[in-house]
């Protein structure tokens, strides 16, 4: 079984998906099309949000970097947001409260408006909601199934913070990563559910990827936390950006609760998705290198 479909401005991202008896094989291919050079960040994601039919954009925002350069950008460009969290219960028990903590505090002080909406980890996974979620898109990774519950719950225009196509910084020929299959299947979900929104705002066009990666390959310093690193990049467009350390919720060692089982039940029955990622001359070019696809993460 074979199935493709195209993700961000002028469908410059052409995913697909062949399925295998033993394995799924996911490609993305970055399509080089025409834009603008040097634009500003809350420029690139304004035009994002053109065609949005919604007063509103209704942003997933954990507390984490990413959810929140897209806040910012809009808050600059005085695009109408909100802000949509989830609160991760555990016998009763919050277990992503320093995530929480930083999210109400920052939009508190900018005056954005926020629910947060509580969500029983345990009744969720143990009953197959999860599974309900994800099996549909082959998707492997617990998590996202409540990324999909959270979209459900939006009024307006979801948007997710999303990532960038990441540079291996540490080879002689440049690459980028492949991207997963469970975090470029949410345009597929919102489609199929009626929703209107974007999956991954800051590599939702070929613009915003090239700015960031070129942003990725002037700042880059060796050996650097994920979450340092990060916070440096966006303090470049947002100096005030508040560097913090990474907290999860689905990260933190819990004795009942444990991901794994649920991931493994989900390679069990969907087996597991092997990626791949190709592009064309303007990330060629950006990177200094003739190769054209990878598909090793390092």
């Amino acid at each position: 079984m074979f199935m493709e479909w195209n993700v961000g401005l002028q469908d410059y991202k052409k995913c697909s998906l062949e399925l295998g008896e033993n394995s799924n094989h996911f490609t993305i291919e970055l399509r080089d099309v025409e834009f603008e050079r040097d634009r500003d960040i809350a420029d690139i994601f304004y035009d994002h949000l053109a065609t949005r039919q919604t007063k509103y954009i209704e942003v997933l925002y954990s507390g984490g970097l990413d959810s929140e350069l897209v806040l910012l950008s809009c808050l600059q460009k005085n695009i109408p947001v909100k802000a949509m969290t989830l609160a991760i219960k555990l016998d009763g028990m919050l277990i992503n409260t320093h995530d929480l903590y930083y999210a109400e505090k920052f939009c508190r002080e900018n005056n954005i408006e926020q629910t947060i909406l509580e969500l029983d980890a345990l009744d969720f996974f143990e009953s197959g909601k999860y599974y309900d979620y994800l099996s549909p898109y082959y998707i492997t990774e617990p998590h996202v199934a409540t990324h999909l519950w959270l979209l459900e719950h939006c009024s307006h225009f979801p948007v997710l913070g999303g990532d960038w196509p990441w540079v291996q910084m540490h080879l002689e020929n440049k690459v980028i990563s492949p991207s997963r299959l469970e975090f470029s299947s949410y345009e597929r979900f919102m489609a199929d559910n009626g929703m209107y929104g974007i999956g991954n705002m800051i590599g939702y066009s070929l613009e915003s990827s090239v700015k960031i990666m070129q942003i990725h390959l002037n700042n880059y310093l060796p050996g650097e936390t994920v979450s340092s690193f990060k916070s440096r990049m966006y303090k470049t467009m947002y100096p005030n950006l508040v560097p913090r350390l990474r907290s999860y919720g689905w990260e933190s060692k819990l004795i009942r609760f444990n991901l794994l089982k649920y991931k493994i039940n989900l390679l069990k029955n969907l087996n597991p998705s092997i990626p791949k990622i190709k592009w064309g001359n303007t990330v060629s070019q950006l990177l200094g290198t003739t190769l054209i696809e990878n598909n090793k993460f390092k």
